[in-house]
């Protein structure tokens, strides 16, 4: 009795960010510190089975040409979204069971629509009470012409958060490759969702080639401020009087998609155009009471040591991918890097597990190990 006794302290005193996640944020004016209650990770590198993740829902819908404004509709379909994992754990680069471009693939299907309408692919998180938050992505982008990729924060058409590419306007030879960053607001959406005439668009050029392996993707979304990142590099800030000061609770969305706009997507493709995706990592506070109140009854004291837990960020340290084999590169060593992989550090969250039995028999074993050696000690000292 006394020996579960202490195991049970012993494992509630290793508990860790039970007050949060902390990043630091490169605001237009001050660079402050942020901690963010709640946390989703999605490994999908290792996600055996997407259809089975309980954190994302593959979409199935459709547009109208009327409805997307272009010349062809849209049929997001789940058959478009599927995993194709690294089959060791341990291991971070090279093909997926199923070949190259390990992770989650969302696809567009090639050629002129028979039926008008073009097939491509959406994710959304399942939980729909995000609201200040850091997101972030591992994406590779796709080479062929004609598509949109892109990774947002949405709660509506008038409060939207985006990162969207257009692979038409690829230009490998010179390093063109031009990056859409979008606040959707009322002011916009009176415009015809056009930010450009409300002052809430900023295209830039990355500083990498986005298909040449995996580079990180990140939005930062806090009061007076949102900030775009692309591994680790500020690509871009707004500071806009329509950044709501009290938002509304939204999800976070990939897709892949075209519908022949000849002014944003272009397209059809010419063959099959894949996005492929690492992990998306999202740490933020949450609008549901339920999950403030979970908080409040494990976080007893936010200046305790390791009760706050630093995010960390992403840097340039990328390896290409290997034209020859189309291998997936090495990550950089943040976005190997989930705290969901310990169970002391995502206590009272939810997260899709991922970690193989052997991971789950050594935590444990650590946990047991320690509880005996605190209770040898004990003992030894008559305290037991």
């Amino acid at each position: 009795m006394t020996l579960l006794l202490v195991a049970f302290l012993f494992v509630t005193v290793l508990a860790e960010c039970e007050c949060g996640y902390s990043t630091v944020v490169n605001g237009s004016v001050d660079t402050l510190s942020y901690v963010f209650t709640d946390v989703i990770e999605a490994d999908f590198l290792h996600i055996r089975n997407i259809s089975l993740d309980t954190d994302w829902r593959r979409q199935n819908f459709s547009f109208t040409p009327e409805q997307g404004r272009g010349p062809y509709g849209m049929n997001y379909t789940i058959d478009n979204v599927v995993s194709n994992p690294i089959d060791k754990p341990t291991d971070w680069s090279g093909p997926g069971v199923f070949g190259p471009n390990a992770g989650v693939q969302l696809s567009v299907s090639p050629g002129i629509p028979s039926d008008g309408y073009i097939k491509g692919a959406e994710l959304n998180s399942a939980r729909e009470d995000l609201l200040w938050g850091t997101y972030r992505a591992g994406l590779k982008l796709t080479r062929v012409s004609g598509t949109c990729s892109a990774f947002f924060w949405y709660y509506n058409d008038a409060q939207e958060i985006d990162i969207e590419f257009l692979s038409a306007l690829y230009v490998p030879e010179n390093k063109t490759f031009p990056i859409n960053l979008v606040l959707q607001t009322e002011a916009s959406k009176a415009a015809g969702y056009d930010a450009q005439k409300s002052g809430t668009y900023i295209l830039t050029n990355l500083p990498f080639d986005p298909t040449d392996g995996f580079h990180e993707y990140r939005i930062d979304f806090v009061p007076g401020n949102i900030v775009f990142y692309g591994d680790g590099i500020v690509l871009g800030r707004m500071n806009h009087s329509s950044i709501p000061t009290k938002p509304s609770p939204g999800h976070m969305i990939l897709t892949h998609w075209s519908n022949g706009n000849p002014l944003w997507s272009h397209g059809p493709p010419a063959e099959e155009a894949v996005l492929t995706v690492s992990y998306v990592k999202s740490y933020f506070n949450s609008s549901s009471h339920n999950r403030t109140l979970q908080y409040a009854s494990r976080c007893k004291n936010p200046h305790a040591y390791d009760s706050v837990c630093a995010i960390p960020d992403s840097s340039i340290d990328h390896v290409p991918i290997d034209g020859e084999d189309g291998a997936t590169p090495a990550a950089p060593v943040a976005s190997n890097y989930f705290f969901s992989d310990y169970e002391n550090k995502t206590v009272g969250q939810t997260i899709y597990g991922k970690k193989s039995g052997a991971d789950g028999f050594a935590v444990a074993w650590y946990l047991v190990w320690s509880a005996i050696t605190v209770f040898t000690v004990l003992y030894v000292g008559g305290f037991a």
